[in-house]
């Protein structure tokens, strides 16, 4: 990745965005895009859009994908709406990315897609077939098999990151404000998310690649977490380690 170009990325002004937005920027000159909840320089808009798409990616260095339709009450009861702004909005996106010769994308995917797997207690290793367990995990299988068409077809280079439950150990809420006072191997704070896709952007040699990430060291008997360390040389900062363990 050209380090002088933009990172886009979407859904910026959301619990993830903002973080994502705070740790890269701090390294990378970054664009920051949501339809709504955007401050600062953020550009306003509907990913869904192929012009605004195209405008959003021109001269773009970089694209983390972590734009996803709220988890409002009802919102996943029908396919229509999270099909529409999970997975078609990520085309969308990466047809820009094409036309625009954004070469390297980050995919902000989760565990949801192997959620069958992780009910069975299965060792989660990039090569289990997906098993989504209801229509959010759905959107987000879509959401990688998009990137993998993009990949084939057209060379772009993607990492797929796989985090589970996303929180921030500081306050121990996340997204939806919800407050947990004990924790398990599934937990990742927002912030090592936004440092492991700046790894991923990072490397030279990135094809199309599927990491799992998580940051409570019980976590490496769950999942191949080793293989993502390696890869990207990264460590959670974040491992929630002073709090007491789920039942």
């Amino acid at each position: 990745m050209t380090e002088n170009l933009p990172i886009v990325i979407t859904g910026a002004g959301g619990f993830l965005g903002r973080s994502l937005v705070e740790v890269m920027s701090a390294v990378r000159p970054v664009r920051a895009s949501d339809r709504c909840s955007l401050s600062g320089d953020g550009v306003m808009g509907d990913v869904a859009d192929p012009e605004f798409a195209d405008r959003l990616l021109a001269g773009a260095g970089g694209l983390v994908i972590s734009h996803m339709l709220s988890r409002a009450p009802g919102a996943y009861d029908h396919p229509k709406a999270p099909l529409e702004v999970n997975s078609a909005a990520t085309a969308t996106l990466f047809e820009a990315a094409v036309r625009a010769g954004c070469r390297k994308v980050v995919l902000i995917s989760s565990t949801s897609v192997v959620d069958a797997h992780v009910r069975k207690g299965t060792f989660l290793e990039t090569s289990l077939p997906f098993s989504p367990g209801d229509i959010y995990g759905l959107s987000k299988t879509l959401q990688e098999q998009i990137a993998a068409y993009y990949h084939h077809r057209h060379g772009i280079a993607v990492a797929i990151l796989r985090p589970a439950y996303v929180t921030d150990e500081d306050s121990m809420t996340d997204k939806y404000g919800r407050h947990k006072e004990t924790v398990n191997w599934q937990f990742i704070d927002r912030r090592d998310i936004a440092t492991a896709a700046l790894a991923a952007l990072d490397l030279p040699d990135l094809g199309l690649e599927t990491f799992f990430i998580s940051g409570h060291p019980e976590c490496e008997t769950h999942m191949d977490i080793a293989s993502t360390k390696a890869r990207l040389h990264w460590e959670p900062r974040y491992t929630f380690t002073s709090f007491p363990k789920d039942n």
